[in-house]
Order: C-alpha cells, then structure tokens, then sequence
C-alpha cells in the first residue's frame, strides 16, 4: 500500500481535518467569552499557540496509535485482520460532519447577531467621537501639543499690561486706556524688543492670574504694569517694570505732571527709554528720534484721537461709527494730527468687515487720509501698512510690496502689518507659501491671543495640507476664545472640505450658530455638509430658517440651486441659476460655482459665458499662470470647455498648463495636491488609469467633499461604468452612511436635529 493510502487506511486525514475544525470552534469560543469574563488579551494568544502545537502531535498519535475494544493501542501491535480502523473513520465522518454544523451555525450567529452588535458598537464609538470635538475642543492631542512648542523666551521680550485707572471717574477709562496705548506703540518702535500687541495684553484687565501665569501665556520674559490717577490739570503715572521669572521689580517710578499734551508724549518717552536701559535694549538714533516726537501740541485733539482708538477697538458697528467720527474730530482739531489721520483709515478699514461700509465709499477717504499721514510724517510704519492695504484693493502689487516692507522696517512690532502682508501673499502668490506662514508666524508671537490671527495662521496651515498643525491652531483659538463662533465654523470648514469629516462638521457648526445665531443667515456650512450627506430634507429646512432670520435674496437663491442638484433636477437647477445669476455677480466665488453647475448640466456654451465674464483672461495664455494658481480645481474643466466651444488648441495649451502645474509644482506647496482633484485634468487628457488612480489617492486621504457634484461634469462618463471607479464611489457612500448613522444617533438621543 502507497504511503497516501496507509494515512487513509490510518484516518489521519479525517484527524487533521477533525482536529482544524474543533480548533477553529475552540477560538471562536474564547473570542466571545473572553471580554464577558474579562481576560485579558494574551489568553487567545496562548490558546492559539497550544492549538498550533498540538495539531503535528495529534497527526503523530493517529499515526503511530489505533482505537480499538481493547483501548489504545500501537498501530504496530494491532491484527490488521481485526482491526476497527474502519470503524473508527466513520465515527470521525460523523463527528467532522456535527462539528461543521456547529461552525455553521456559530458563523450564522456571529454575522447575523453579533456583527450588528458590533456594528452598533463602532457607530456609538463614532457618535460619541464626534460629541467630543463638539464638547472638548479645547484639548489637543499630544502630537498637536508638539507643535505648538514655544522656543526659549527673549530676555528683550515684554508685555504692556492694561493700565488701572485710579481717579475713579468711568469717564477716563477712555483717557487711561489711550495711555496705555499709547506707550504700548512707542515702547514697539523699539525694533531689538519683543512687544505683544494690544489686543492679546487687554484680556488682563481685572486679571487674578500671578504675573509669571501671564507671562508664560504671552510668551514674554518681562511684564509692565501701571495705574494712572487724573485730577483736574494733574495726572499721575506709576509704573513698575517686573521680571516673571522671579517676579521682582526691575524698574519702578512715578511720575507727576501737569495735564499737557507735551508733558504726556514727555512721559512716555522717558517710560521707554528708562524700560529699554533697565533690559539693555539698544536704541538706533532714528528710533530714539521716534520715541521722542510729539504726535499733537493739542490735549483735545489727543483726546479725540484716544477715544476713536477705544471705540475703534470694540469691532462693535455702531461704535466703529463713533470711532470714525471721533478720528475726523481729532484732525478737524489738528490738522497735524498724523496719526488721527492713520485712524481715520483704519476705522474705515474695519467698518467694511464689521459694519457693511461699502469699499467703493471707504477706500478713497482711506487713500487720503493715509496720504495726510505720510505728508505730516512719513516715518509712521501703522501708515505704510494702512497704504499697502489701499494699494491693494486697487491691483497695485508692486506698491503693496514696498509699503509692507517699510511698515515693517518702521514699526517692527505692529503685528497687523505681518498678518495683512502675510495674507496678500498668500492671496496673490502660492508659491510663496511658506513665506506667508512665517508672516504670520510672527504676527502670531507679537499678538499671540488674537482671535484673528490665530484663525488665518491655522487657514494656511491648512492650504499647505498641514492638517494637524491646522486643527491645533483652531483648538487653541477655541481655548482661548471658547464663546468665539468663527474658532467653531473654521474647524467645522476643515473638517468638511479638506478632512472629510462631515458629521464632526455638523456638530461644530451647530455650536458656532448657537454662540452666534447671524450665522444662519448665511449658513454654508451645515448646508454644504447635509448636501455631502445627501440629507436634502434638512437642507430644506435650513433654508427656511436662513429665511426666518433674514437671510438676504441672493444666498436663499444659491441654496435652492444646491437643493436642484441634490435632487438631480436639471429643469429646477437650471430655472434656479438662470434666476440667480444677475443677483450674483458681486461674488466671483459663487458666480464660478454656477459655471460649474452649467457644466454638470451639460450648457456648455452657457458656463463658457459665466466663467470668461468673471475672468477673461483664461483667453490670454501669458495670464494663466496666476489664474491657475488661483483656480486649480477649476482650470481642467475650463480647458474642456474651451475644447468643447471652438478653442481646441487653447483649451488643450491649458490643460497640459494646468496638468503640469499638478503635478511639478504643487506637490512642492501641499501635501495633499490631490485636493486640486487632478482627476478631471486626466479625464479630459483621456488618461483613465491616472484619473482612477487619483480618485482612488482622495479616497485614501479621506478626501470626500464635492464628489457628488464635481462627478456629474460630462468628462467622467469615461470611467462611470469602471468597476474600479464604483468600488470608489461605493466606498466613499459607505463611509457617509457610517456618518449619517452617526448623526442620526446623536439626534435620537438629543431629542432634536443638528
């Protein structure tokens, strides 16, 4: 007998077969009672090992042993005439046989009772995920912790405390706060010194925390205190200069003058000399110059111009009024007055963000207000800095640059001029992106508890795919700010676009428009969220509470474009945008998404028209290069519709334009360029394999936002029937459904909707 037949004849098979099955029951068994009696995790490990070991012996023993009447016995010392080997292999059948339909049914358990079961589990561990970045944003990560390590303190480093007024009259608040920011500004002439920015140091007023607390959170090695006492002609001004790693005075005085202009300019000055001798800070001859020059001989003036700095700073509408009033008031009194004349423009720059001053009205005041300014005295960096925003507005990109750099050379401490230099060349230049990031780095360091700055550092850190750094960013304006609606809508927007994110999305926007219900009326966030989720019924319904709280004409009409293509309504969507786009036309960001809507409808003709009304320039190929940088995501499909409507050669000059660009220069910007969605550029090149392998580099980033949308241009019906592609597609649906599982469980047990 061959060697095969005698493990037959010998049942070693049936064993082995026999063996592998009751082993597998085995390990199920203890997967789902080890949790129950609480085990710990090596126990399966161990039990697997003893099983591993135990199959070679179990093939030794139905070797080498046979079952018989008599007991166990060697196979060597069994009759084979009388052997029950026979036998004994149709018990093992049978036993093979109840112990598969035991696994059968235990396979039948585990898939149809307890992978729901588990299911639910990870769908209530998604849910309760998600509640937490809605209730603890406020606590980062340790590895986000770890980017946001601060480097050795500068010994040259201070902060300006606000100021105590102590006549007791609610009246010169005014007067006390304007001394305080005054000197703030003359000490930050000083280019050698760190000084931290009025908006981060005015969260201390009425403070308890110790000054080393204070400190430490600014970022600074020395902290300035003082109170200020006006009676009648008389003032007095007590300053004391304090170390914050010992907490011991390094400077003190007080000072007793009449109530003059000349003697208060007199006073800071000598506050900033004695601060800059008692840190050894070096002073230049044009800074001390600086520190000495007397801004205004008249105290009604200064007056003025104090109270405009006061208002200016609330960012409340209707004191941004008064505040513009007041700074018109100063130079009416003092013509001379050059830095009234620098607040004029800056309370009108503020007035457009938060108080609908319209820019077409404000700009030209702005323009000379700030040549006044530089007229009087040209050595006001706060001037150069207020000129490079007016250049600006107006398209002068060579003069922006010169004003930026001069209002940083001559106010080294003036923290809006990084932040706004900072985001025009973010705005105007991707390839200086890093240059950008540490504009606003700085800005940062010199106003590290401003709301603003915090938010846009983290936006950049975003642009460049720096997610992580992005979410720390937002967390710690959330901290800082916890009732500040915007830290809530920035993250909610990260998650959304860039992380894919929606139901984390959903949650934060929720809580931005309790702390700020004005949101409602223009609530793209939760919409374009629900749209992702495809919950068109709760897009609906925030419509009509977008309506209820007056949400303007405009934006109800893009809402109900959105709602048409969720429906997949092109006769609705079409009557919609055609209605909508003479309304419109203010915004070139929306009027740009209903040129792409046009696309995925199939108007070709019609999207060519909206697209070059915005920007012709994509018939003149020396101006792609900006409008690519600018419009990544848009250029491919551009380039099919110039394809598409008679500009073959320079629809396809700009798509290998904009292909190259993907693919040699944003890489070195981003680190998720597959956001550009460089599918559609392959699509239109007719490059299916690179156009799935990217589709499938999103899905692997989790990059899930606009699919749904982006989709439905003309140029994916080449991959639509791939199965590649619809096991994308199908994945990207599963994992929104997981989030819409999750939504819905917060709903039901918050007994309301998000």
């Amino acid at each position: 007998m061959s060697f095969i037949g005698e493990l037959r004849r010998r049942n070693v098979f049936k064993v082995a077969a026999a063996y592998v099955i009751v082993g597998w029951l085995i390990m199920q068994a203890g997967e789902v009672l080890s949790p129950a009696l609480h085990l710990p995790d090596w126990i399966n490990s161990a039990l697997a090992f003893f099983l591993i070991l135990g199959f070679p012996l179990a093939l030794i023993f139905a070797w080498a042993f046979e079952m018989t009447p008599d007991g166990i016995k060697k196979e060597k010392d069994v009759d084979r005439s009388g052997s029950v080997a026979g036998a004994t292999g149709k018990k093992l059948n049978l036993t093979i046989i109840i112990v598969l339909a035991l696994a059968l049914g235990l396979f039948a358990f585990d898939k149809f009772v307890l992978d729901p079961g588990r299911d639910a589990t990870e769908i209530a561990t998604a849910v309760q995920v998600a509640q937490q970045q809605a209730d603890e944003l406020t606590e980062p990560s340790d590895s986000e912790e770890s980017t946001d390590q601060k480097p050795a303190i500068n010994h040259l480093s201070i902060a300006v405390l606000p100021f105590e007024n102590r006549s007791n009259r609610e009246d010169d608040q005014f007067f006390t706060d304007g001394m305080h920011d005054d000197l703030l500004t003359t000490i930050a002439k000083i280019g050698s010194m760190k000084v931290i920015s009025r908006t981060s140091v005015m969260e201390y007023r009425d403070t308890v925390k110790k000054i080393p607390q204070i400190a430490q959170e600014l970022g600074v090695a020395n902290i300035l205190e003082g109170g200020i006492q006006r009676s009648g002609s008389q003032v007095r001004i007590n300053m004391q200069l304090i170390d914050a790693a010992t907490d011991e005075h390094l400077w003190a005085e007080i000072y007793d003058r009449e109530l003059t202009a000349e003697n208060l300019f007199a006073v800071q000055s000598e506050i900033t000399k004695a601060i800059a001798n008692a840190l050894q800070a070096t002073l230049s001859p044009q800074e001390q110059q600086r520190i000495e020059a007397r801004p205004t001989d008249n105290l009604e003036a200064y007056d003025a111009y104090m109270r405009g700095r006061q208002l200016m700073a609330t960012r409340d509408s209707v004191k941004l009024k008064l505040a513009t009033e007041e700074f018109n008031k100063a130079t009416e009194i003092d013509p001379l007055f050059a830095l009234a004349w620098v607040g004029l423009a800056d309370s009108l720059a503020i007035s457009m963000g938060w108080a609908d001053v319209r820019a077409e009205d404000a700009y030209p005041i702005m323009e000379d207000a700030v040549k006044n300014a530089l007229a009087i005295d040209n050595g006001l960096g706060e001037a150069y800095a207020s000129l490079a925003w007016i250049h600006d507005y107006y398209g002068r990109n060579d003069e922006v640059e010169i004003a930026y750099q001069k209002a940083i050379e001559l106010s080294p401490n003036y923290a809006s001029a990084y932040q706004w230099y900072s985001q025009h060349i973010g705005d105007s230049d991707p390839l200086r992106a890093q240059e950008s990031i540490d504009l606003m780095q700085k800005a940062s360091k010199l106003d590290p508890r401003s709301r603003i700055i915090t938010l846009q550092l983290g936006s950049m850190y975003g642009s460049q795919g720096l997610f992580s750094l992005a979410q720390a960013q937002y967390r710690k304006t959330i901290k800082i700010h916890p009732d500040f609606s915007a830290g809530y809508s920035y993250l909610a927007s990260l998650y959304l676009y860039q992380m894919g994110q929606f139901d984390k999305a959903l949650l934060l926007s929720k809580k931005a428009n309790e702390l700020n219900p004005r949101l409602l009326t223009r609530a793209w966030v939760p919409t374009t969220t629900y749209l992702q989720l495809g919950d068109l019924e709760a897009v609906q319904e925030l419509r009509k509470k977008m309506a209820s709280q007056g949400a303007k004409a405009w934006r109800l009409g893009l809402v109900d474009v959105m709602i048409n293509v969720g429906k997949e309504n092109p006769t609705g969507t079409r009557e919609a945008l055609n209605a909508l786009l003479p309304e419109i036309q203010h915004s070139p960001r929306w009027t740009r998404y209903l040129g792409f809507v046009a696309l995925t409808l199939g108007d070709i003709q019609h999207s060519r028209e909206i697209f070059l009304s915005l920007e012709p320039g994509w018939l003149e190929p020396e101006q792609w290069p900006g409008l690519i940088e600018r419009h990544t995501v848009y250029s491919c499909a551009i380039a099919w519709v110039l394809m598409n409507t008679g500009n073959q050669d320079l629809g396809t000059a700009l798509l290998q334009q904009t292909t190259s660009y993907i693919e040699e220069t944003l890489p070195s910007l981003t680190q998720h360029p597959d956001l550009a969605a460089p599918d559609t550029c392959y699509l239109v090149a007719g490059d299916t394999e690179k156009a799935l392998l990217s589709i499938e580099t999103q899905l692997a980033h989790n990059h899930l936002f606009a699919w749904n949308t982006r989709h439905r241009m003309p140029m994916y019906d080449l991959i639509r029937e791939e199965p590649r592609y619809q096991a994308a597609v199908a994945e990207r649906e599963r994992r929104i459904a997981v989030q819409r599982e999750a939504i819905a469980r917060i709903n039901k047990e918050a007994g309301n909707e998000l």
